[in-house]
């Protein structure tokens, strides 16, 4: 078991000694990334349960295991659009959903033009530099006004491309977590 800012434990189904925490979150290890070891999926992790997400439209993209979604459900999302290139994702995400009773939860097999035609308040992309960059624009198509995003899967010395091309589409740095020379970043749309 994984416990993340002492508030949150990821676990399998087989872990039978584990801590009491806030959120309990059980994922079906199989082929799909994101069980909260790995550096970029812990920090983003550590955002969630930083940001007040009561009511709040979420989209995942490169929803992995689904952990990120799940985590916003049980955060209070009313709820989340997880979107995934990967066959073993969108399953793992179904499923992984439905083991832990989050049903408002939808699914998507395909990439950035899978996004649909809504707004969302707060999104996600834990996927890499070179794909951010290359999808940033459709995410800010369907961001909110003072919409929060949040990126990983990169190393802190690629944030200075990823701030320019974020600034370049109207958004505004937050803050930062560092975890291994790995980097998460917030950002905040600027209003229109």
């Amino acid at each position: 078991p994984l416990v993340i800012a002492d508030r949150c434990v990821v676990r399998a189904p087989f872990h039978e000694d584990f801590p009491k925490c806030d959120y309990e979150i059980v994922i079906e290890p199989n082929m799909a990334f994101g069980t909260g070891n790995h550096e970029t999926t812990y920090m983003m992790m550590e955002h969630i349960l930083e940001t007040d997400q009561k009511n709040k439209s979420v989209l995942d993209m490169g929803c992995g295991t689904g952990i990120l979604s799940i985590l916003s459900s049980m955060n209070g999302a009313l709820y989340i659009t997880s979107i995934d290139i990967d066959k073993w994702s969108f399953d793992a995400t179904t499923e992984n959903a439905q083991i832990n009773k989050c049903f408002n939860i939808k699914s998507i097999l395909g990439d950035a033009s899978s996004i649909p035609d809504e707004e969302f308040d707060i999104i996600y992309a834990n996927i890499q530099k070179n794909i951010i960059l290359g999808d940033m624009p459709e995410y800010i198509k369907v961001m909110k006004p003072e919409g929060l995003i949040f990126f990983s899967g990169f190393y802190n010395d690629d944030l200075t491309d990823i701030e320019k091309a974020a600034e370049d589409l109207g958004l505004s740095f937050i803050n930062k977590k560092v975890r291994n020379n790995w980097c998460s970043a917030k950002f905040k749309r600027m209003k229109k």
